[in-house]
């Protein structure tokens, strides 16, 4: 278990499988150029940043206590990766029992922890926590964050690279390069092809502003303004004039982001948010959380993935989940009701017995609403229209989630212990010897209370013995 808090799948395979890997806390710093060099090195010398490159810095910064167990042992992974982040990547920490405002101002309940902050912005680490991936993440964040390309072709090999399997792509015909003479970053810095198409519509500038704000867990792809003979290939109408931006997934329409007007960047970063995900998108520990947040419940077809490929009914389960996605079928009326997935049910095993889910009678369908904590299961159901069938005329019935034995009052209770360490320690200490002076103090008043009844005693018998003694008479 890491230490702290955690909840559900989460907590489950993290502490089955990822013992040794880090929720650290990464700054993406790449404008520190234009700050103030004071400031810049206060934070460097704040965060403890050991490798920091003078001009460009992005950096991880491992959120710890002293005392956890976790923290310790990420020292190793992260040693091992500095030489591979050096210019790209700094490593640094922060103490939480030192350094408290900091983390209870950016929500951090657990140790260790990995936030992403990028122009005043905090966000949550979106990849896998082991060493290759944190190092392909640090090259993404070095990286320009709109790509521009050419053709279908380049396209899908941006999408290739995708951690989600889907981009954003725009095209404005009316782009161009700007001059040389504005052709400037804000840090004063030759402005690379692709800013300088960037910066030549208000389209684009809401766009490439978007982008860099997602950066870290997104994709997104720019049309050459010279390539509209490319733009049916992305079944898309080629004779439109006007710009447009659009969602890219394979083997699924494009989704057309439709606004009216100029382009406004909340509404646009809403867009962002709510389809960053695949059409079916596989549930991992490091995305369960966030997919189930999107404001929808969750229809996951549980599979033993291993089998998906080449068991015919495992394959034919995964390739009905996905047409019902599409809205085949029953699925038209339904599929934008819920964020499709899957689950490998041999992998998460251990989370999905709370939903009486064996792995060994899989597929299995579960709809699940994760932060109200229900869900429908039927195991007697692999059927997906069948199974959507019988939660609406009432066949399956919705459960409350029960807390797992990883999410119970002890466990609770110990997450609650060790998140406020020292104090809690400081505080069953004095108890402890509340209660030993209480003990010792009732002995030493039990000792006297005995005493004075033994003199009582004394006294009362030697009264007594007086009495017997009658006195001789005189003749």
């Amino acid at each position: 278990m890491v230490c702290g808090f955690s909840n559900s799948m989460v907590s489950s395979q993290l502490c089955n499988s990822s013992l040794n890997f880090v929720l650290a806390f990464v700054v993406s710093l790449v404008w520190f150029r234009i700050l103030p060099v004071n400031l810049k090195w206060t934070l460097l010398k704040f965060f403890k940043i050991s490798n920091a490159n003078h001009d460009v810095l992005n950096a991880l910064i491992q959120i710890i206590a002293p005392w956890c167990t976790h923290c310790k042992k990420i020292a190793p992974t992260l040693d091992a990766m500095a030489p591979y982040l050096s210019g790209k990547l700094a490593i640094g920490k922060v103490d939480c029992t030192t350094e408290k405002p900091v983390c209870q101002k950016y929500g951090v309940s657990g140790y260790p922890t990995l936030k992403i902050y990028r122009d005043g912005d905090f966000f949550d680490y979106p990849g896998k926590r082991d060493a290759d991936s944190m190092i392909e993440f640090a090259e993404k964040m070095s990286m320009p964050a709109v790509s521009l390309v050419h053709s279908r072709e380049e396209a899908d090999e941006v999408l290739a690279t995708s951690s989600n399997g889907v981009l954003f792509m725009a095209f404005d015909p009316k782009a161009k390069e700007v001059s040389k003479n504005t052709a400037k970053s804000k840090g004063g810095e030759e402005l690379t092809p692709v800013e300088k198409f960037l910066a030549s519509t208000n389209t684009l500038q809401v766009f490439g502003q978007v982008a860099r704000k997602v950066q870290d867990r997104s994709t997104f792809m720019l049309l050459h303004p010279g390539s509209k003979d490319e733009i049916e290939k992305f079944g898309l109408n080629g004779k439109s004039k006007k710009p447009f931006i659009v969602k890219i997934e394979n083997d699924v329409d494009p989704l057309v982001y439709d606004y009216e007007g100029q382009l406004n960047s909340m509404n646009f970063m809403d867009f962002v948010k709510e389809n960053n995900v695949a059409l079916v998108t596989d549930l991992q520990g490091h995305n369960f959380r966030s997919v189930g947040h999107l404001g929808k419940p969750l229809l996951i077809g549980i599979v033993d993935s291993a089998k998906v490929g080449t068991d015919d009914k495992m394959s034919s389960f995964v390739s009905k989940l996905r047409n019902f996605a599409k809205g085949e079928g029953s699925g038209k009326d339904v599929k934008d009701d819920y964020k499709f997935a899957t689950m490998d049910g041999v992998k998460w095993s251990n989370f999905l017995k709370q939903f009486s889910i064996s792995s060994k009678d899989l597929p299995q369908i579960l709809v699940l609403d994760v932060p109200k904590r229900k869900f429908y299961q039927n195991e007697t159901i692999a059927d997906i229209e069948a199974f959507v069938k019988g939660m609406k005329n009432g066949t399956i019935e919705q459960r409350e989630q029960v807390s797992q034995a990883g999410n119970g009052p002890l466990e609770k209770f110990h997450g609650f212990f060790v998140k406020y360490m020292p104090y809690t320690l400081l505080a069953v200490v004095l108890f402890v010897g509340l209660m030993i002076y209480i003990v010792l103090a009732d002995d030493d008043d039990e000792i006297r209370y005995q005493e004075m009844l033994k003199a009582q005693k004394e006294k009362a018998q030697k009264l007594k013995a007086k009495r017997k003694v009658k006195p001789v008479k005189e003749d």
